[in-house]
């Protein structure tokens, strides 16, 4: 594509502000916003991709689902720990009491105690595979985490990539503009010399003015994306942003790659898949949980140490205190809900298990049309581009011979004109391939997991 005198400068400028971009972000977002009003930050796609993977909501939000799950990870296997307690207790009597023989009489006594108690209570089976349930589940959370990761920088690529293609819009009519502006200066002054008409001269202006109405719709249309990108950023929402024009080139990443190869790399690097097999292998821990752990016997038992002391309260006294010691060991096994013989709980267990296999499934047919789609899109921009090439270079050649043509005075301001429109329809065409093709490499990227 061929650039004016003033875009090409607009290129400079900015390879000038990439070398910058940093320091420059970083310093025009801690200025007010008054001062950032009159000079606009230039960002680049590699600060918009950095940015975006920083401070993101949603990025942090899965993140905390993240913690969660690997919180309620460790809490399960902390059950196999055994509980401790620490006490003391007073316990006094007054009035009638039977003994074990059966006569009644009336008692006064008193009794305190000190110590401390470790209980186990254990259903290993149904303790271990929750665990693994957790586990997994926590591995689920950490792949859906860098998932939402790459979907925001996914998305901040995109919407710069838009603003990216508003700006040069823009500058391309812009140029057209000024030509326009230079030739109709020119015209009327050959209407004043009576060797033009005035028709001619009319219709320049015209064209003048919806260039200028264009103008304007794309400013708008770069502002609005400007929101968009600043939205997804975090940063200020009247934040004026300007991309580095140095980026609208084609960039290719996946190439030399065939769809079938980037299909197996998609279901061997995905974090969705990796997530779904997470999830699937959380509902299988829970379907051994309801057969295999029911056979295994719980285990409870307890150890107390302490001593106690006594005696029939008269006077008021306290002594006679002594250690003690108690301890017990039992194993059982639970049989009907949630135990033994629990048929509905297996069926469940079963179809959750079969519901998360069927979705693994289904997440990976929808990698497979993602990577599809998007190498489409990707080939298909790319063929654009190198047919806008063509139309570029054919509707130059057609704008410069109109030129020389309306200088011997044997074409027309018409055709001139006309010239000019298909040839800035060109330039613009031109972008929105690159745009697209862009857009298209980096879906392809993120869809093969990379």
């Amino acid at each position: 594509m061929t650039f004016s005198l003033r875009a090409s400068s607009f290129i400079r400028h900015s390879a000038f502000v990439i070398r910058h971009s940093a320091a420059l972000l970083f310093l025009s977002l801690s200025t007010p916003i008054l001062h950032a009003a009159a000079s606009p930050a230039f960002v680049d796609l590699r600060t918009v991709m950095r940015l975006a993977g920083a401070n993101n909501y949603e990025i942090q939000l899965a993140r905390a689902k993240h913690d969660e799950a690997i919180a309620e990870s460790k809490q399960a296997w902390q059950r196999f720990w055994p509980t401790l307690s620490l006490g003391a207790g007073y316990r006094g009597h007054e009035g009638r009491l039977q003994d074990i023989v059966g006569n009644v009489y009336n008692v006064n006594k008193q009794q305190y105690t000190v110590g401390s108690t470790v209980l186990i209570d254990w259903s290993p089976g149904d303790i271990y595979y929750a665990a693994l349930a957790a586990k997994q589940r926590a591995l689920a959370a950490e792949h859906l985490a860098e998932k939402a990761r790459i979907d925001i920088v996914t998305q901040s690529v995109e919407r710069y990539y838009d603003l990216l293609a508003a700006e040069a819009m823009l500058t391309i009519i812009e140029d057209d503009l000024q030509l326009t502006e230079d030739y109709g200066k020119q015209l009327d002054g050959a209407v004043t010399a009576g060797t033009a008409f005035r028709a001619d001269l009319l219709r320049v202006k015209s064209k003048i003015s919806r260039a200028k109405l264009t103008i304007r719709q794309g400013e708008e249309l770069r502002d609005l994306a400007v929101a968009r990108l600043a939205e997804i950023l975090r940063l200020t929402p009247d934040a004026m942003l300007r991309p580095a024009k140095a980026d609208l080139v084609p960039v290719r990443m996946m190439s030399g790659k065939g769809v079938a190869t980037m299909i197996s790399l998609a279901q061997q690097n995905r974090p969705e898949i990796h997530a779904a097999q997470a999830i699937h292998n959380s509902m299988d821990a829970e379907k051994d949980r309801t057969r295999v752990a029911p056979l295994i016997p719980s285990v409870q038992a307890g150890y107390t140490a302490g001593g106690i002391g006594g005696g029939p309260n008269v006077g008021n006294r306290w002594g006679n205190f002594g250690s003690q010691q108690d301890y017990y060991l039992g194993l059982g096994w639970k049989i009907g809900p949630g135990g033994l013989f629990d048929r509905q709980r297996q069926k469940v267990a079963d179809a959750r298990e079969e519901s998360a296999s069927l979705q693994t499934s289904q997440v990976k047919a929808a990698v497979g049309r993602e990577v599809v789609e998007a190498a489409t899109r990707a080939q298909s921009a790319n063929d654009q581009i190198k047919i806008n090439d063509e139309a570029v270079e054919a509707a130059e050649e057609m704008t410069k011979l109109a030129k020389e043509r309306q200088a011997s005075q044997v074409g027309v301001v018409l055709e001139y004109l006309l010239a000019r429109e298909e040839l800035t329809r060109a330039r613009q065409s031109r972008v929105m391939a690159v745009t697209d093709f862009n857009k298209a490499q980096h879906a392809l990227k993120r869809a093969v997991g990379k």
